[in-house]
């Protein structure tokens, strides 16, 4: 008895297919498939249920109607219509890196200078864009960054390079300082001026103006940068930014 029951096991076994990854993989994907077809089987079986009760009592309404007792029996009952779904509030448009790269580039412009090397990246809730620029006294990386919110403010606590603008915004400055902490200054000679403007909102704008192509990897062309903390403030304060909306909660603190 015992030799029939295990050759009827090894025989009801032996064609199985071993438990691998991929068939773990495939169980699991066809599994999702089902369930998606019961619930689409389960929505359409309920919406038949509705429309065969609805014509049950269209039917019987029918009969309770007709023209020789209208009177009588009184009117149908008429049937209400589904109240207008409500309109959506439309979510804010997010920032643009291209448009961000084009405000760059006319608010640097000057005469003489040259734009190579565009970048953008973000989108959204932030935006980023640089230009290598060149006035014919060597090429320098000039970048700008807005952001709908999240950062830490600059000057809380209060330092040094803060002001308060008459709006309430703040704007904090950093004049030609090292890229590097350790040897490779003396090597790469790379500074920058960066200024960022945060506004009560949260919302900020940052740009950096180098003395070389890069930020960092790259030799200084030029003993300053190209733009100076002035030059800097002065774009940040512009009203062609087109700034993200701002982030819950990331107003100045």
């Amino acid at each position: 008895m015992n030799t029939q029951l295990t050759d009827l096991m090894n025989r009801a076994t032996e064609n199985l297919e071993p438990v691998t990854p991929d068939l773990l993989e495939r169980s699991v994907a066809q599994g999702l498939r089902l369930r998606r077809r019961r619930t689409a089987i389960a929505t359409a079986s309920g919406a038949g249920a509705v429309l065969a009760t609805a014509g049950l009592i269209a039917g019987g309404i029918h009969l309770a109607g007709s023209p020789r007792d209208a009177g009588v029996a009184g009117s149908p009952v008429p049937i209400a219509k589904p109240s207008a779904k409500a309109t959506p509030t439309a979510k804010p448009a997010g920032v643009n890196p291209k448009q961000t790269l084009a405000t760059l580039k006319a608010l640097v412009a000057a005469p003489g200078r040259t734009f190579v090397s565009p970048e953008t990246w973000g989108g959204g809730d932030y935006a980023g864009a640089a230009y290598v620029v060149n006035d014919g006294h060597g090429a320098a990386r000039v970048d700008v960054l807005l952001s709908g919110g999240g950062e830490g403010n600059p000057c809380v606590p209060k330092r040094a390079g803060c002001s308060t603008l008459p709006d309430g915004s703040v704007l904090y400055v950093s004049k030609e300082s090292p890229e590097y902490s350790d040897s490779r200054q003396a090597e790469f000679s790379v500074v920058s001026n960066y200024v960022v403007l945060f506004r009560r909102d949260g919302r900020n704008i940052n740009l950096t103006s180098y003395n070389g192509p890069a930020e960092k990897g790259k030799q200084h062309t030029r003993p300053t940068p190209l733009l100076s903390v002035e030059d800097l403030s002065a774009l940040a304060k512009s009203k062609a930014w087109k700034l993200p909306p701002v982030s819950p909660t990331k107003g100045m603190k």
